[in-house]
């Protein structure tokens, strides 16, 4: 006789909206290595975050950039201040998923729509700056050769 499947912690609790309180809906920007990414939720808060072992079990999920997670956040203790972790990835959300939010009326507007990466600055003054630095070492180098040696020996 085939063994009945059990219902885990997961079946039953729903990842449909509205969210639990500590859980929040990402969209995962760039991995930084050992099943961390950073993500950035509804209100454009930059948070890292980590694949909770539960889903790095699943062989056949691969979590990439771009995809849309929700993640419950550690408690936060006042006393405690290691680590920038924040939360861990409790859930990856399909393509239905999505639809369903959709649907319901509680996904964001506009959210996700353009992948929202860290901004570097770099002026045009910086640029400047640079170029100008490297036509500096040129002249210098032409300078060295236009010098003439001064290897005479007196007898």
């Amino acid at each position: 006789m085939p063994r009945q499947p059990t219902s885990s912690a997961s079946d039953s609790f729903s990842f449909l909206p509205p969210l639990p309180d500590g859980n929040r809906l990402v969209h995962l920007l760039s991995p930084q290595g050992s099943n961390n990414f950073t993500c950035v939720d509804v209100q454009g808060e930059e948070r890292l975050v980590e694949v909770s072992s539960k889903l790095r079990r699943i062989k056949s999920l691969i979590v990439m950039r771009g995809d849309f997670a929700i993640i419950s956040l550690f408690t936060s203790d006042p006393a405690y201040k290691g680590g920038r972790l924040v939360g861990e990835i409790v859930h990856m959300l399909e393509k239905s998923d999505i639809k369903e939010w959709k649907k319901a009326g509680a996904w964001p507007e506009g959210f996700g729509e353009k992948v929202i990466e860290p901004q570097i600055t770099n002026s045009e003054d910086d640029e400047d700056e640079y170029s100008d630095e490297e036509v500096d070492e040129d002249e210098d180098e032409d300078e060295d050769e236009d010098e003439e040696p001064t290897d005479t020996v007196q007898q």
